[in-house]
C-alpha cells in the first residue's frame, strides 16, 4: 500500500486516501500533545499530508528503513519542528482537501484520550484504534456484499449492558443458538485476518506483522493498569 501511494494512478490515489484516513487522527493527536492548539493541529496535520502528496514524501518510506508507522510518526515530528512555522505562513494545504474533516469530532476524540499518554504513545494508540476501525469497516463491506450484515449487528451488540442474549437473538433470527455462535466466531476470525492484512500492507515481512500486532495490543492497554 505504501509503495502504491507513491504512484500517479487510480490505485495510487486510493492507497494515498487509505493511508491519510488511517494516520490523520494519530498525526493530529501527536500535534496536539506537542503543544498545538486545536486549529493549529488541524492545519498542521492537513499541511503535513498535503506536502507528503505534493513532494512525493511517501517515496522516502523505504522497506529497508523499517516500519511505516515509525517512519510516519518521525516525519510528523520533524515537520512540526522544522517546517510548520514556515508552512503556516503560506496557503495551508495548497488548496487541497485530502479528506473530509470534522474538527470538533477530532478534538473531542483527543480530549477523551488518556492524559498519561505522551506524544509517541498517543500516536500509537490512535493508530491502533484507526487500524481496528478500518478492519471492521472492511469486514462490514464484505458482510453487506454477501448478505450477512445481520451477524455483524449482533456481534456489535455483544457485551453491551442492554444487549439481548444470544438465545434471544437466535430466536429472532430463527436459527439455533449454536449456529449463531458459529457465525459470530467466524466473523471475529475474519476480522482478525483483515487486521493482519492491513498491517501487512505497511510492513515488509511476516515477522514484522507479528511485531506490529503485539505493539498494537500493547498501545491499547490502559496506562493505569
Amino acid at each position: 500500500m505504501v509503495l502504491a501511494a507513491d504512484s500517479d494512478s487510480e490505485p495510487g490515489r486510493a492507497a494515498m486516501e487509505a493511508l491519510c484516513r488511517t494516520y490523520w487522527f494519530p498525526a493530529y493527536a501527536l500535534a496536539r500533545r506537542r503543544g498545538c492548539d486545536p486549529e493549529s493541529a488541524r492545519d498542521a496535520t492537513q499541511e503535513f499530508f498535503a506536502q507528503m502528496l505534493t513532494r512525493n514524501g511517501f517515496a522516502r518510506a523505504k522497506r529497508e528503513r523499517g516500519r511505516f508507522r515509525c517512519f510516519l510518526a518521525q516525519s510528523v515530528k520533524n515537520f512540526l519542528s522544522d517546517e510548520w512555522d514556515k508552512a503556516s505562513a503560506q496557503k495551508r494545504g495548497g488548496g487541497q482537501v485530502l479528506i473530509s474533516l470534522d474538527a470538533e469530532m477530532a478534538e473531542g476524540r483527543y480530549l477523551g484520550a488518556p492524559t498519561q499518554d505522551g506524544p509517541d504513545r498517543l500516536f500509537d494508540r490512535q493508530w491502533a484504534e484507526e487500524t481496528i476501525a478500518a478492519a471492521y469497516t472492511r469486514l462490514q463491506t464484505e458482510y453487506e456484499r454477501d448478505g450477512r450484515s445481520e451477524w455483524l449487528k449482533v456481534l456489535g451488540r455483544v457485551g453491551e449492558p442492554d444487549a439481548p442474549s444470544l438465545a434471544d437473538e437466535a430466536f429472532r433470527l430463527g436459527i439455533p443458538v449454536n449456529t449463531l455462535k458459529s457465525h459470530l466466531r467466524r466473523a471475529r476470525v475474519r476480522q482478525a485476518e483483515i487486521l493482519r492484512e492491513l498491517i501487512a500492507e505497511t510492513v515488509t515481512t511476516p515477522a514484522e506483522v507479528e511485531i506490529e500486532l503485539r505493539e498494537l495490543l500493547e498501545s491499547l492497554r490502559d496506562p493505569r493498569s
